[in-house]
C-alpha cells in the first residue's frame, strides 16, 4: 500500500469511530468536528510513509477514543523498522560482523 493509500485509510478508519460514537451517543457533534479539524490538519496531503508513522501516535493525544485507528499505524511501523534491522543484522553477520549484529538486535529488542 502506498503512503496516499494508507492516509486514506487511517482517515476512513477514524470517519468509522467518530459515526459510530455519533451514532452511538458516545460523542457529540462538536467533538466529531474538532476530531475532523485536527484530523484535516494533520493529514493533508501529499505524506510519505514515514511522515504518517510520526503524526499518527499524535492523533490521539487529545482524542483518546482515536487509540483503535492509531495502534494499527503503530504496529506498521514497528514492523518495518524491525524488518530493516533485522535485514541489516543479517548482513552484518555475512560480514562475519557479530558483534555489531548482536548489539543491532539488542537494540530492537528494547
Amino acid at each position: 500500500m502506498d503512503a496516499e493509500e494508507y492516509r486514506k485509510k487511517l482517515e476512513l478508519d477514524i470517519l468509522k469511530i467518530i459515526e459510530e460514537k455519533l451514532i452511538s451517543g458516545e460523542m457529540d457533534i462538536a467533538r466529531a468536528q474538532a476530531i475532523a479539524r485536527m484530523v484535516l490538519q494533520k493529514l493533508h496531503p501529499p505524506l510519505t510513509l514515514e511522515q504518517i508513522y510520526q503524526i499518527a501516535p499524535t492523533l490521539d493525544d487529545h482524542f483518546a477514543e482515536l487509540a483503535q485507528a492509531v495502534l494499527p499505524v503503530i504496529k506498521d511501523h514497528r514492523e518495518e523498522a524491525e524488518k530493516i534491522v533485522e535485514a541489516h543484522a543479517v548482513k552484518l553477520i555475512n560480514s562475519g560482523k557479530f558483534n555489531e549484529a548482536s548489539s543491532v538486535m539488542k537494540q530492537i529488542t528494547k
